[in-house]
């Protein structure tokens, strides 16, 4: 079903960023912090910004080192030039405004920081089942451009990027759209679309020793603060 390496976030971090040992790190929306405790777990002195203060509870209820901030990424205020790296975990497509978000990510890096970009890949096998529930093509194409556009505004450089796949693990097609609602009580699926979005999930679903699973597209891109 994939061509794509199936990758743990501690190797993907490590061919991208390297040894996070004492680097500062923004986790710009974090959600209730499963990214940010990983970058923690992995040396780094993190602060998660969250615009949502119920998942920002949820967080901070987990422990795990990192602190945490109620704000949007467009407006986080952290100081200037505090950190080393600011990572977006798919969480740049769903700033309101993606070119202030990349501005705001350079303003708290110091000179010569790098911001990471990890976003979804509409190729992949996840992507096609989702957008039965939510289409979000539209918004990861939104997010490439805005960082195309910081490329040639001189805002951002290209550095390393990756391209890899990660297992979202799930039972049947009727867990997978409990989550996927769970995650955004906005999102529903029109009766119309069940039967194919049933044979979509089927179709793309994945058996090993662990359960079931569907390959999961992403890249993740590095930038330097110009």
């Amino acid at each position: 079903m994939s061509n794509r390496e199936f990758l743990p976030f501690s190797t993907i971090i490590a061919r991208t960023l390297g040894d996070l040992n004492g680097v500062r790190a923004a986790d710009i929306g974090c959600g209730s912090g499963n990214v940010t405790r990983k970058l923690a777990d992995l040396g780094a002195e993190v602060t998660g910004v969250e615009p949502n203060a119920d998942q920002v509870a949820r967080a901070r209820a987990q422990g795990g080192g990192p602190s945490y901030v109620v704000a949007p990424g467009e407006a986080t205020g952290l100081e200037d030039g505090a950190f080393d790296v600011v990572l977006f975990s798919r969480s740049l497509h769903h700033a309101g405004d993606m070119a202030a978000a990349l501005r705001e990510a350079c303003r708290i890096l110091r000179p010569g920081g790098r911001v990471a970009v990890l976003e979804p890949e509409p190729e992949g096998p996840f992507t096609p089942i989702m957008a039965f529930v939510d289409d979000e093509r539209p918004v990861y194409a939104k997010a490439q451009a805005a960082l195309e556009a910081a490329v040639a505004d001189s805002l951002l450089s290209r550095g390393p990027s990756l391209r890899f796949a990660t297992k979202y693990r799930v039972r049947d097609a009727g867990a997978m759209l409990d989550d996927m609602i769970t995650v955004d009580n906005g999102r529903s699926l029109a009766e119309a679309d069940r039967p194919a979005f049933e044979a979509a999930f089927a179709a793309a679903h994945i058996d090993d020793d662990k359960g079931g699973y569907i390959p999961d597209w992403s890249r993740l891109d590095v930038f330097t603060r110009e």
